[in-house]
């Protein structure tokens, strides 16, 4: 079947104890491509094989294998096994009420197929409990699995990389028509804190529209929309996505039970391009990114170390000093070009430093280069200027100082010696306090 050896074994009852009044019972095993499709049900009216019930069991190692013995496209999963009431009324099949696995996710609901000119497949689906890795997998994230087929481990993305590359299969989107809908009512611990999932999509002559991609977590949501043009053999894709309320402790985790920010983010993502999974169309998009933090709080000690305050900062941070400084405002603003988003805005203003930044991300090789230069709003003795630097890749970004602003400035040895030098010396290392707020408000109307 499509070139997928198939073996088929139908057994029924004796021909010669057949009613035309009577249904007639049979069992069905149906393998290939991976799968196994199991039924036990009953032709209403001998023979006529276009009418019939029964309960039927799927079962294998990835939904989209199922493609090659119904024509039915279905997305990449984990492997699997529903069972559920299969029925056919002529040209409309149902396959309704089932229930059981995806991973290590329940699934339930119906698909109902209409066969006999295009394609036509509707399909309304549940979870009462997700587990997160499993969507990643419908996602384009690859599925390790042992000898038997059977999954052994989470879905992983092959490569390390963060945006999942598999590719979509366009050829198959463009055989059916079809709609979907996808609840989540409670989603497994996760890292991202993600609660609840809402999905919806509309698939016609070859475009598939997301609508709505909505993601709820413990605090804040994710909201938005997507749509694929497959009628080309390399989609065209647009993807609106807004945050809202997520808070800044889940991006940047509490260290030796310190919580160094705190906070709510707003951001916004508006990309369009080329690409046949998420990773290709990312590394070629063009659009603009944007976070925002309206107000918050920051340990005092990072605060200081935005410009890298030896006097202040390094004092508090060594001392273990656990006390806050207000964040006015943050706004970070990307404008995306062929996959490198490079900032227009950067800036960070607490109560004590107003720090700005400037440096790019690459959305293809998964990497940052950011560069943090801060500005003190109040005087300060004995002051380093040296920009804090993000680099590396998105999955483990690298935090660090750039030395070579210090070394400058005489570096440390320099500091050292003022300590024996006239007061007049000392004033090399004093910095002012010149810094004034931002303008809050222009700032973040600019990035929405």
């Amino acid at each position: 079947m499509r070139g997928s050896p198939m073996t088929v074994r139908i057994e029924g009852g004796p021909f010669v104890n057949i009613r035309r009044d009577r249904p007639y019972v049979f069992q069905a095993d149906v393998r290939g491509a991976g799968s196994a499709l199991t039924a036990r049900g009953r032709i209403t009216r001998p023979f006529d094989l276009g009418r019939f019930d029964a309960v039927m069991t799927l079962e294998g190692r990835d939904l989209s294998d199922l493609y090659l013995l119904t024509g039915v496209t279905l997305p990449n999963t984990p492997s699997y096994r529903l069972s559920g009431a299969l029925n056919r009324d002529g040209r409309v099949w149902t396959f309704k009420d089932f229930d059981g696995r995806v991973g290590a996710s329940d699934l339930s609901g119906q698909v109902r197929i209409e066969s006999g000119g295009r394609l036509r497949v509707d399909a309304e689906l549940a979870s009462r409990r997700l587990d997160i890795d499993d969507l990643a997998a419908v996602l384009g994230a690859r599925v390790r699995t042992d000898p038997s087929g059977r999954n052994t481990e989470a879905p992983i993305v092959v490569g390390g990389k963060l945006l999942p590359d598999a590719k979509l299969q366009t050829d198959r989107l463009r055989t059916m028509d079809g709609s979907l809908t996808y609840r989540a009512g409670a989603v497994k611990a996760n890292h991202l804190d993600v609660r609840k999932v809402d999905l919806g999509a509309v698939l016609k002559d070859g475009i598939l529209k997301l609508d709505p991609i909505s993601f709820d977590f413990n605090r804040g949501s994710l909201n938005g929309t997507a749509r694929i043009d497959a009628t080309q053999e390399i989609p065209r894709n647009t993807v609106d996505l807004r945050l809202a309320g997520y808070p800044l402790e889940s991006i940047v985790p509490a260290r030796n039970g310190s919580v160094p920010v705190s906070g709510l983010a707003l951001g916004r993502a508006r990309l369009e391009g080329r690409g046949a999974s998420i990773h290709e169309f990312a590394a070629a998009s063009n659009g603009s990114m944007s976070l925002i933090v309206p107000n918050g709080r920051m340990r005092a000690a990072f605060a200081e170390l935005l410009g890298v305050n030896a006097s202040a900062g390094l004092l508090k941070l060594l001392s273990g000093d656990q006390s806050v400084s207000a964040i006015r405002c943050a706004v970070a603003d990307f404008d995306v070009r062929g996959g490198k988003a490079q900032a227009r805005t950067f800036v960070i203003d607490t109560d004590v430093v107003l720090a700005q930044g400037k440096g790019s991300i690459d959305l293809g090789a998964e990497t940052l280069n950011l560069r943090i230069e801060g500005e003190s709003k109040k005087p300060r003795l004995l002051r380093l200027w040296a920009p804090i630097t993000v680099s590396g890749p998105l999955t483990a970004p690298r935090i660090g100082v750039d030395a070579g602003d210090v070394v400058s400035q005489g570096g440390l040895a320099g500091l050292l010696g003022t300590l024996v030098a006239p007061v007049t010396a000392l004033f090399a290392f004093v910095d002012p306090g010149l810094a004034k707020d931002a303008d809050c408000g222009r700032l973040m109307a600019g990035a929405r």
